[in-house]
């Protein structure tokens, strides 16, 4: 897919006076994992195949802006709460490999007008980033399934050391200035919060969780936005633990730890509002 507009740093350099304020100057600005405009591909990633990522979808904002998603019902969409923040419509397309492959056996777009916002999101410190959308009707197919959210037995377990895996169609390099046809997808390290807020600051608090890059050889990057971090339990099936959130202003490449919702954090919400049951 080629969307010709510009990729969006959501309001960070605007902010560089306040955020000099929350944290010390040798700490790196954050940037929201932003919807662009151009949209790439996960940094250093693997070519996903057919029926892999069976909860994976994209969502194009308002007939421009891309992120990704991911099924947690077969009505229902998690994404990140910057990429339903003041928009309208979401075109979500589930079953997707190629993206610009429209014809793509079992794959199938719905448009949405109906989204849920976490009520207490805050754009400044990217706090509570995360958002459903409800789709006017299922969505089903060979290569479409919805992924398991955690269970309340794992609402305490921080994943540290795990290795998650994160799928998605964003930019491939910092110079990249559009997203990848092609879905990806890379196994990252889960790190410890206070590791995290060594490079972000005050901002990383319980809500988020973020992983190692490798020295920026891996990562996710604009246009990853609300695409699924997912951990393999011990029953072999996957379980999204993270929502793409955000990354440093000095780059995708630059080493600093990539930042997720932490969806633990948030299993009443969802319960809630997107009406799923919540495991024991």
């Amino acid at each position: 897919m080629r969307v010709l507009l510009a990729v969006l740093f959501l309001a960070v350099a605007a902010q560089a006076t306040s955020w000099s304020n929350l944290r010390p100057m040798n700490r790196v600005m954050p940037t929201l994992r932003a919807p662009p405009r151009y949209s790439g591909r996960i940094i250093g990633g693997s070519l996903a195949t057919t029926g892999q990522f069976k909860y994976q979808v994209a969502v194009l904002i308002d007939g421009g802006g891309f992120c990704g998603g991911s099924l947690i019902a077969d009505n229902v969409v998690l994404t990140a709460g910057h990429c339903v923040d003041g928009a309208r419509t979401w075109d979500i397309t589930a079953g997707a490999l190629k993206y610009s492959n429209t014809n793509e056996a079992g794959r199938v777009t719905v448009r949405s007008t109906d989204a849920v916002l976490h009520e207490n999101y805050n754009s400044f410190t990217i706090n509570n980033d995360i958002a459903i959308v409800r789709l006017t009707s299922a969505v089903s197919g060979p290569n479409i399934a919805s992924v398991r959210v955690p269970s309340r037995s794992q609402a305490s377990d921080q994943f540290v050391g795990t290795v998650a895996r994160v799928s998605g169609w964003g930019k491939p390099s910092d110079a990249s200035s559009a997203i990848s046809d092609d879905l990806k997808f890379v196994d990252l390290t889960v790190i410890t919060n206070t590791l995290c807020a060594d490079y972000y600051g005050i901002i990383i608090n319980a809500n988020k969780i973020c992983v190692d890059t490798n020295g920026g050889s891996v990562s996710t990057c604009n246009g990853d936005s609300g695409g699924p971090l997912v951990i393999t339990e011990s029953d072999g099936l996957p379980t999204e633990v993270g929502i793409v959130s955000f990354g440093s202003s000095a780059g995708c490449e630059s080493g600093a730890p990539a930042a997720f919702a932490r969806v633990t954090e948030y299993l009443d919400w969802l319960e809630t509002n997107a009406g799923i049951t919540i495991r024991p």
